[in-house]
């Protein structure tokens, strides 16, 4: 029994997409089909985050090591315009205090937002200040770290960094996993690199963040066929073995368990048959933690259920029956 890609997307869209996620609920969904499928139903469901306002990011296990829940942060991390996303909170922010931003969409000192609107400079920094403290410092859905770290690129919308600190560029590469030194980061008190013992707070922060910025949330699209692809079959590429592969599961458990705290997360696993039926170490027979939680207990006669967290996508209908500018 299998459920038509075409079915199966239209759903997603209403059910998810169009109240559950944008009010910020989250949830994780596997789709299993062949290369062809797949690749249409990561595409269109790009063009249905973008439509509505979710930003979207694809991660590959080919590339990022799946089974290491830092690098997935990390390859997110890495697909997002930080600057762009302070910059929409910056002006929100002055938008909502009744302040006029001179240059949309661009930073500007902040002596230039004062003459813009007539206020003295220094009470307007102050003022500043104790809003980024109510609005960033102050929420706690987001880790300390977190808060300090986009507060920092917050300041920097307004008021240039010493050239001498060079603190930004830091703050980028600790969120994105390139940071070599720790102490790099002094001057901004955030105190511990990303490690899988907090990476998931740092998404659920993020997820956070994005909202604050004018997103509706984030999907991600993880395809994790590499995953059923033993050594000899894999090529260039990312190799992982059965130990890993569990690893890759648990990943994702503790990401579906932990679902109801990823504010407009929509996770969209693409895999292949070896997931539910190939070699029994890198099935989800290996993993029977991750199986209960996806696998359909009960199926209607005849058919399976298109809204169940894991679903087979039929052979047909193919790209044709899928209208891809009706969904842009």
């Amino acid at each position: 029994m299998t459920v038509p890609a075409h079915e199966w997307l239209e759903l997603i869209e209403r059910e998810y997409l169009t109240g559950f996620i944008v009010a910020g609920g989250g949830a994780v969904k596997f789709a299993v089909g062949d290369a062809h499928q797949l690749e249409i139903v990561a595409r269109v469901l790009d063009l249905l985050s973008e439509r509505h306002g979710l930003a979207h990011v694809a991660i590959d296990a080919v590339t990022t090591r799946v089974h290491m829940i830092q690098d997935v942060f990390f390859a997110i991390a890495g697909a997002l315009d930080w600057g762009a996303m302070a910059q929409c909170f910056v002006e929100s922010l002055f938008g909502r205090m009744g302040y006029e931003w001179p240059c949309p969409g661009e930073a500007v000192p902040i002596q230039v937002v004062a003459e813009r609107n007539r206020v003295d400079v220094t009470l307007l920094r102050r003022d500043f200040r104790q809003w980024l403290t109510a609005e960033v410092m102050h929420d706690t859905e987001m880790t300390q770290d977190f808060r300090m770290a986009v507060t920092q690129l917050c300041l920097q919308r307004l008021e240039p960094e010493d050239a001498q600190l060079r603190i930004t560029t830091p703050v980028l590469q600790w969120l994105r996993g390139e940071l070599r030194r720790i102490g790099a980061l002094k001057q901004t008190f955030i105190t511990a690199r990303i490690t899988r013992h907090n990476a998931r707070a740092m998404l659920r922060s993020l997820c956070r963040w994005l909202r604050l910025c004018g997103r509706q949330g984030l999907f991600t699209a993880l395809d994790i066929r590499q995953l059923g692809r033993p050594g000899a079959a894999i090529g260039d590429g990312i190799r992982y073995s059965p130990g890993a592969v569990l690893d890759a599961f648990e990943v994702l458990r503790q990401i579906i368990d932990d679902s109801e705290h990823f504010s407009g997360l929509l996770l969209v696993v693409l895999a292949d048959q070896s997931l539910i039926g190939g070699d029994a170490r890198r099935s989800l027979d290996a993993y029977l933690a991750l199986k209960m939680r996806i696998w359909s207990d009960v199926r209607p006669e005849g058919r399976d259920n298109p809204l169940a967290p894991l679903v087979v996508l039929a052979e047909q209908p193919t790209a044709g029956a899928i209208d891809l500018a009706a969904m842009r």
